[in-house]
């Protein structure tokens, strides 16, 4: 399984702000949810592309063509990398909130 800090690390080194990990972890399943924010839409591109590479992400990367909401389904692990303006408008932050571990 992806490590979460590994990827975290990966996003701060290309422009990613705002980076925030919840931990959705059941007793037979460990889960966690990486939301994020991008300034534009190149450089959610830019970051997915390095991601996919990276880590031979073999599933669809779902939002890349529009780029405003790029989604990653690893094993154990979501990335959603988000423009501002639509991290705001669907604040997946407030839902996951309670949830929320230190980085």
């Amino acid at each position: 399984m992806l490590e979460f800090k590994e990827l975290v690390d990966l996003l701060q080194e290309n422009k990613i702000k705002n980076i925030s990990v919840y931990d959705l972890s059941s007793q037979t399943e460990e889960k966690f949810v990486i939301l994020c924010t991008s300034n534009k839409v190149a450089d959610s591109k830019k970051v997915a592309d390095l991601i996919a590479q990276k880590y031979h992400y073999n599933g669809k990367i779902e939002g890349y063509n529009k780029g405003e909401w790029i989604v990653f389904d690893f094993v154990g692990l979501t990335l959603h990398i988000f423009l501002v303006k639509v991290r705001e408008k669907y604040n997946l932050d407030k839902l996951y909130k309670p949830k929320k571990i230190s980085i």
